[in-house]
């Protein structure tokens, strides 16, 4: 949708959703004609439209016109944008029934990929788990072993966020796939990455390594994309497996993260399990605590002063030391508190965690 309003010149986009959440969570979300979602200062003023909106059908006519070649035509342009390649990869795909059942499949034939299709039909219930994350891929990591398979491809339902299995059958903690679409990226095209707070520590090792500059935003992908506007980026993201690659689209999209992984195992010649373990090795950890934003606030100048590290409060509390990262933050959607950290020392890392949910429970 993001790319087709932009393709079309529409006003505006509305995408039905639950994004990576169960399906009774499904609501609209709203994009400009800039193929972005909206930002707080354009809510604020759609929220003051809403209020005064009235349900006139006279004075609000409807006229639907259906575009049937959408998937089709977001393809091409990726094809386009790889120098229409062929990859010759054995893929699975595990589209969790959503909306990239039809799409990522497809995308990968068109690259010229053997495609095995794990949860690629439209249905109304989600087969596992809708996130992408390891634990809910064992069906993929499955047929990858067995079959044989160069790489496991995973979107969650709406096709935003991507994981990748191994071609050893185990999937990837989702946070590894921006990292290797941005080393793909800039091998040939450097340039600035923007990501979130949240994002693993690999993506400082990726800048240092073709030596161009890193900037982190507050957590939301409408953060994440003003700032890559702001700094021309070649390719941004959020770690929990969303790819922003504006050569292709403004958003975060699974087909054109799935293009540039597979791109990259192709030239590669290694397996991804290689690929894989040439990056210094990492371990995060991701809690989330029932807590009101209300009660987190009460926290944080206890948290300021049990935690050692410089402080970062652009969103929430980011405490940066020489060996580990935690980020503590409100959801803005739920009433809990999520914490993620990471070290090159899973120990070190598990102790920090644990007295940080200790002094938050206190």
């Amino acid at each position: 949708v993001l790319f087709m309003v932009r393709k079309l010149e529409a006003d505006c986009g509305i995408i039905i959703t639950a994004s990576h959440n169960p399906e009774q969570w499904n609501a609209l979300k709203f994009a400009t004609g800039r193929g972005q979602f909206i930002n707080q200062k354009e809510f604020r003023r759609f929220s003051g439209f809403l209020a005064r909106f009235q349900d006139d059908e006279k004075k609000y006519p409807k006229q639907i016109v259906v575009y049937d070649n959408a998937i089709d035509v977001h393809i091409a342009l990726i094809r386009r944008k790889m120098n229409k390649p062929v990859l010759d990869l054995k893929v699975g795909v595990d589209a969790v029934n959503g909306a990239a059942a039809r799409a990522l499949p497809l995308l990968c034939e068109s690259l010229g990929c053997e495609v095995v299709r794990v949860n690629c039909r439209f249905s109304p219930k989600f087969p596992r788990g809708p996130e992408p994350v390891p634990e809910n891929l064992s069906k993929l990591a499955e047929i990858v072993q067995r079959r044989h398979l160069d790489i496991g491809l995973a979107c969650d339902p709406d096709g935003d966020r991507l994981a990748v299995v191994d071609e050893l059958g185990r999937p990837v903690i989702e946070e590894k796939t921006l990292v290797l679409a941005a080393d793909f990226v800039l091998r040939s095209k450097k340039g600035s990455i923007v990501v979130n707070l949240s994002t693993t520590a690999l993506m400082e090792h990726i800048a240092a390594k073709y030596h161009q500059p890193l900037y982190r935003t507050a957590v939301g992908e409408g953060n994440v994309v003003a700032r890559m506007l702001k700094e021309n980026a070649v390719i941004g993201g959020e770690g929990n497996g969303g790819v922003i690659y504006p050569a292709i689209n403004f958003g975060r999209d699974a087909l054109a993260a799935a293009a540039l992984i597979l791109m990259m195992l192709k030239r590669s010649g290694k397996p991804l399990s290689t690929l894989l373990n040439n990056y210094p090795a990492f371990y995060m950890i991701k809690k989330k605590l029932k807590m009101s934003a209300a009660v987190f606030i009460q926290k944080i100048s206890k948290l300021e002063r049990k935690i050692p590290g410089r402080i970062n409060r652009q969103d929430g509390l980011r405490f940066i030391n020489r060996n580990y990262w935690v980020h503590i933050r409100p959801s803005q959607t739920e009433p809990l508190v999520r914490i993620i950290g990471e070290s090159s020392d899973q120990q070190e890392i598990i102790k920090v965690i644990r007295t940080i949910v200790k002094i938050i429970k206190e």
